[in-house]
């Protein structure tokens, strides 16, 4: 399942029980803005924020802060497929990620490990 591009999802959770990475928000929300090649098998899903938001996270091994409207979603599991609603990774981008591969592009920050995505629909 590959929701189209103008899809609404909704990323919310994490691995703690106030997830830093979220500011105090319940979740964020915003669109499907592409596909783009994933890490593993499965493509990596852009998704463009209705709000900014930073955060601080791992950039390729230092703790960085972000600032954007975009996020990369990438699926968390081995064999794991895009589904209505599921469990991801979360890339923080202060701009829109090339259509590369994580290892070939200017990457954000590795904000979330456990988050869950929902899209609409």
């Amino acid at each position: 399942m590959h929701p189209p591009t103008g899809t609404a999802v909704t990323i919310s959770g994490g691995y703690d029980f106030e997830p830093q990475w979220l500011g105090g928000k319940q979740e964020v929300e915003g669109h499907v803005e592409k596909w783009i090649p994933g890490q593993n098998t499965q493509t990596a899903c852009v998704v463009r924020l209705d709000e900014f938001l930073t955060a601080t996270g791992d950039v390729r091994g230092k703790r960085e802060q972000r600032t954007g409207v975009f996020v990369v979603l990438e699926l968390r599991y081995v064999g794991q497929e895009w589904e209505h609603s599921g469990t991801a990774h979360v890339e923080l981008c202060d701009a829109e990620p090339d259509d590369r591969p994580w290892s070939e592009r200017e990457v954000g920050a590795w904000v979330e490990s456990h988050a869950t995505y929902a899209f609409a629909g």
